[in-house]
This record gives C-alpha cells, sequence and structure tokens, in this order.
C-alpha cells in the first residue's frame, strides 16, 4: 500500500512539474522548492476536481484559481497562470473580501488570519470554490483542504463533507492519497 502511495505521489509531482514547465531528467523529478510544490499540489487538486455546469459561464470560461492574502506561496501560484486544466484556462488573481472571492472556482488562503479565513469561508459554503490553505487546522474551520507537513514531507487532507456540500466532486484517486478523509457533516 504505501510504496502504491509513493508511486502515485511521484506520478502527480512528475506530472506538475511537466505542467509547470520544469525540467525532469530522466529518472529523476526536478528539485522544486516548497512554494513550487505546494502549487503543485494545488494543480493537482483542481486537476482531480470536478464543478457542476452551472461554476461555469460559458464552455471557454477560463478557471478562476484566487489568492487570498500575501506570502511565497500565492506568488509561486502566479506560475499556473495559462495553464490548462480540463480544457479550461487557469487564471490567477488576488482577492481581499468575500464578495471578490464568489467570482472563483478555487481559493488560496494564503495568509494566517484564522477569523478572515471562517469569515470566507462562511460566505462562499454553498458555492462551488474549492478553498485550500496551509494553515493549522484549516480542514477543521470549514476549508475543503488543508496542506501540512509531517514527516519532512508535504501531505494534505480533505474535509469531504464540506466539498460535496458546496457541489464538488473530488476525484477517488485524490482521496486515497490524503492523509486524512473527514466524512462527517461539515460543523
Amino acid at each position: 500500500m504505501h510504496s502504491r502511495r509513493r508511486l502515485l505521489r511521484s506520478v502527480l509531482a512528475a506530472g506538475s512539474a511537466a505542467l509547470l514547465g520544469l525540467p525532469l531528467a530522466y529518472g529523476q523529478q526536478a528539485p522544486l522548492s516548497d512554494q513550487q510544490l505546494r502549487a503543485a499540489f494545488v494543480l493537482n487538486f483542481i486537476r482531480y476536481t470536478e464543478w457542476p455546469e452551472r461554476a461555469f459561464a460559458a464552455p471557454d470560461t477560463p478557471l478562476m484559481l484566487c489568492v487570498l492574502g500575501n506570502d511565497p506561496t500565492g506568488v509561486a501560484l502566479g506560475g499556473l497562470a495559462g495553464k490548462t486544466v480540463k480544457g479550461r484556462t487557469i487564471q490567477v488573481r488576488t482577492v481581499n473580501t468575500a464578495d471578490e472571492a464568489r467570482n472563483c472556482h478555487a481559493l488560496f488562503f494564503a495568509d494566517a488570519d484564522a477569523r478572515r479565513h471562517v469569515s470566507i469561508l462562511r460566505a462562499v459554503q454553498t458555492l462551488p470554490i474549492l478553498t485550500i490553505s496551509d494553515s493549522d487546522s484549516f480542514i477543521d474551520i470549514g476549508g475543503m483542504i488543508g496542506l501540512l507537513y509531517l514527516d519532512s514531507r508535504l501531505q494534505f487532507e480533505v474535509n469531504l463533507a464540506v466539498v460535496q456540500h458546496s457541489q464538488l466532486k473530488s476525484s477517488s484517486q485524490l482521496l486515497r492519497l490524503a492523509r486524512n478523509v473527514i466524512e462527517s457533516k461539515a460543523r
């Protein structure tokens, strides 16, 4: 089981490196900075999430990845702009309020202000917006995907109840790679 997980993680990392335009030597993964690795994870979260049709105005509507706050990971996420996922071009923009966040398809919380997180999560909880952060206990306050370092490696947790409440669908492949999946009703 662990070797299968390692293989899947390697495939995800290699695919992400290719999508990010990072070179790969034969048999080696490109060395990613911490922020690039987080951006690669976010890219894969987007790749393995399905949005309801109503989330997009038209077939050529871009996928809007929004960043709340300022930190190096938010800057690395800017490198995803122009990439194509599921036939949609990713656009990246910074948002500061819940009203601005309502027009996003994915929202990365790049600041550490837990009160602000709770406020914005409440404002968008019924909208099909994939919420992601590396802040402590993010999924416990109503976020969908929380990035965390354990055992010296980046891992993630998923609050599946919140994902489903927002009418998003997470791929079973993504859920198998998660360190923890919360399936009970959101608080």
